[in-house]
């Protein structure tokens, strides 16, 4: 009966163990698949007896050891699919032999040796894989004889030597070939314009250098270019402008500069732009987008000018759009206010202006908006929907944006990672801040908001960092803020906040970072909990807060003020100095005593005894001039 049994397929069956040599006993067996099952040890040595075997898959299994087989009496051989087991050999010389095979892939092993160049004789191959080993040694450039070769993969995990060999421009049947993250160094080789039935080119996470060849212009037929992570300089070549098919192109983490050519907006079916981290200059083409199909766009960490594109949700199938640490300037486009399949948005670190567009942050798919440390100005814009956001981070921090912080913030449950500060933010924070549940950062220092901290913080419980510190906050720390039981880090400093300071929070096991400096607290500092190990400067700038501003503390006089000696919760022994809060020189006396105030922290600013802690020349005078108009003073 077994001579019968011509297909043999026990594929994706979970089976464990080795492979039974009493499969070798089935001679007339052509097809013969075990892919896809738990399948460990050798493989049966005498299975070169099925000489009239054309198809084998023996991957995705464990099988591990060599493959010394008689390959030679495989005379029928087409199919030999290896891939993803455990082989820790060299690469059988024997599969060389094999006259009628078509798809050989040993990838996803553990081979390793070199590439031997007798693999350069199999003519009749289609595809070849050798990815995913441990291979070493040059590519041989006999591997430029299989001119009937369709894929050729040989990236990932090998460490080759050496570059790519000119030779692999005589593959003109090649439409697939990955070189990716191998070891690979020196220029891409002009011959690879000779491929014109390439459609995919992976080359990324190498050392190839030099210039982008023209020649890859002439690859018509090419959908996906990927040369990112190299060391690749000049310019982007004109020539590339005959890519029409292309829809993918990654040059990132590169050295290439000079401007993005127009061209580039011009490729009719591009979706994915990805040219982040190299030198490019001038400004972005102001057409792209236009095409209609622009999904990916990365453009960031270059040195490019000018304005944000109008037309770059054209397609309105935008979900990424990143173009931050860039030099860009101007508004944003009011078109991606209603770009409604954006995801991700990373503009931060440029010189953008104007005010946020009408819905951006409400985009029904967005999930991270990033527009900080530019100068915008205007306020929040109040969303009318009704439909619960998906953000999870919003980063505002370092613009110019004012007016109160709208009750529509409560719109956004997912939301992690809420930074809005060094802006001009006035009005109270409203209790709805208190519906943001899974709120994990908050930072709203360095504004001018005002009133209460509204007890609804509490319902914040996963927060584990809090920063209200320079505002004009009043009144007392909510006990409730005891109920976020996660939270490290906790800074209300340079406010006005005042009462006694709640000792409910030094239950809070999870706090080891807090700063109550310079407000109007008054009474005893609780010495319990958490109290107890925060240091002296995390109360300093409140005189009434240790009860020790009476005349029996006093330890000495001067014109600036009293100073009192005084005791810490963790037993520090601490002076505090009641300042004469009064202008003493008549030369100042049309000085407004804040300006005077503010003058008088820059200056403390400046003396600091670490470095990195001072402020620059720059900041100087930025906070000097601002020390002259009211409400917009920022203490840092």
């Amino acid at each position: 009966m077994n001579r019968f049994v011509v297909s043999l397929d026990i594929s994706n069956y979970n089976i464990t163990g080795t492979l039974s040599p009493a499969i070798t006993e089935l001679p007339s067996l052509v097809n013969l698949s075990v892919a896809a099952n738990n399948f460990a040890g050798s493989l049966p040595p005498d299975i070169h007896k099925l000489e009239r075997l054309q198809f084998l898959n023996i991957s995705i299994n464990m099988f591990s050891g060599n493959l010394s087989w008689e390959f030679y009496q495989l005379k029928e051989l087409v199919v030999l699919d290896a891939y993803d087991n455990s082989f820790n050999c060299s690469l059988p010389l024997g599969v060389s032999e094999l006259p009628k095979l078509q798809y050989l892939d040993f990838g996803g092993n553990f081979f390793t040796g070199n590439i031997p160049s007798s693999y350069g004789d199999m003519k009749q191959l289609n595809y070849l894989s050798l990815a995913g080993n441990s291979l070493d040694g040059f590519i041989p450039s006999e591997l430029g004889n299989l001119t009937n070769l369709k894929q050729l993969r040989l990236g990932y995990y090998n460490e080759f030597d050496g570059g790519i060999p000119p030779e692999i421009g005589k593959l003109i049947n090649l439409s697939h070939l990955d070189l990716a993250s191998c070891g690979l160094e020196g220029p891409i080789p002009a011959e690879l314009g000779n491929l014109n039935k390439l459609d995919t080119v992976f080359m990324q996470t190498n050392q190839l250098s030099g210039w982008l060849p023209p020649q890859l212009g002439n690859l018509s037929s090419l959908k996906t270019l990927d040369l990112s992570n190299n060391v690749l300089t000049g310019a982007i070549p004109v020539e590339l402008s005959g890519l029409k098919e292309l829809t993918l192109l990654n040059l990132f983490i590169n050295k290439l500069h000079g401007e993005i050519p127009q061209f580039i907006a011009e490729l009719p079916k591009l979706e994915v732009l990805k040219l982040w981290q190299n030198n490019f200059t001038g400004a972005i083409p102001s057409k792209l987008g236009q095409n209609g199909r622009l999904i990916d766009l990365d453009l960031s960490t270059n040195k490019l000018t000018g304005l944000v594109p109008k037309s770059l949700c054209f397609g309105r199938k935008l979900k990424t759009l990143i173009l931050q640490y860039n030099f860009l300037f101007g508004p944003l486009p009011n078109d991606l206010g209603q770009c409604d399949t954006l995801n991700k948005v990373r503009l931060g670190h440029n010189y953008l202006t104007g005010s946020i567009p009408g819905g951006f942050l409400h985009l029904p798919e967005l999930s991270l908006m990033e527009l900080q440390n530019n100068y915008l100005t205007g306020q929040l814009p109040q969303d009318t929907s009704k439909v619960p956001s998906k953000l999870v981070q919003l980063n505002l921090s370092n613009n110019r944006l004012s007016g109160s912080l709208p009750t529509s913030i409560a719109n956004f449950p997912s939301l992690q990672i809420l930074l809005l500060n060094g802006n001009q933010f006035t009005g109270e924070i409203p209790s709805d801040i208190g519906q943001l549940k899974k709120v994990l950062t908050f930072d709203m220092s360095r504004n001018n908001f005002s009133g209460r901290i509204p007890p609804e913080i509490g319902n914040c419980i996963l927060l584990t960092y809090l920063d209200l510190s320079q505002n004009q906050l009043s009144g007392p720390i909510p006990v409730q803020t005891s109920q976020i039981h996660m939270l490290n880090y906790l800074n209300v400093s340079w406010n006005q906040l005042n009462q006694s300071l709640p000792k409910e929070i030094g239950s809070m096991k999870s706090l080891t970072s807090a700063d109550f400096s310079h407000n109007n607290f008054s009474g005893p500092i609780p010495v319990t909990g958490q109290y107890s190990l925060f240091n002296s400067t995390s109360f300093s700038g409140n005189p009434q807060l240790c009860e020790c501003i009476k005349d029996n503390n006093i330890i000495g006089r001067g014109g600036a003020g009293i100073v009192y000696s005084g005791t810490m919760p963790n037993g520090e022994q601490v002076a505090v100095k009641k300042l004469v809060v009064k202008i003493l020189d008549e030369r100042l006396g049309d000085i407004p005593l804040d300006e005077a105030k503010q003058v008088y922290f820059v200056a403390m600013l400046c003396v600091q005894e670490h470095s990195v802690e001072r402020p620059t020349m720059r900041d100087v005078v930025q906070m000097l001039a601002e020390a002259k108009q009211p409400n917009t003073f920022q203490m840092q």
